[in-house]
């Protein structure tokens, strides 16, 4: 069941990603209430899934369930999360200044970098956890 879940928040992941680099496809998905734009709820999306993942395996490392090898993705993906959030907040922030759909193309760039990254690390991280 738990590897269903795994790869089931992986391929969401994935398909957030896709939302953020192929607008068209965005007309299709539903903007959370108080999200500034499609990016902007996209990227909410895919932090809390990665932010579920971590918190998962947090709870695993202290019942002794992780594996050894699973440390370093583990750590990989905090610190992939923790990048990924301060670009969305970042971004956030200047949508929020200039008008949600003139922000500034530097943090659209850097957010979507960073959560490419970050669909990385939980990919990774999962691999590690289905060996």
């Amino acid at each position: 069941m738990m590897d269903f879940i795994s790869h089931q928040r992986s391929g969401i992941a994935v398909a957030i990603l896709l939302l953020l680099l192929l607008p068209a496809c965005s007309a299709h998905y539903r903007i959370h209430p108080g999200a500034l734009n499609a990016t902007d709820s996209a990227a909410y999306d895919a932090l809390l899934i990665a932010q579920t993942t971590i918190d998962q395996a947090r709870l695993q490392l202290q019942a002794g369930q992780l594996p050894a090898e699973a440390k370093t993705a583990l750590d990989v993906l905090v610190r992939s999360y923790n990048v990924a959030r301060e670009a969305w907040l970042t971004y956030r922030a200047s949508a929020a200044r200039d008008n949600a759909n003139l922000t500034s193309p530097v943090y659209f760039d850097q957010l979507t970098k960073n959560l490419s990254n970050l669909t990385d690390a939980i990919r990774k991280f999962q691999e590690v956890m289905s060996k």
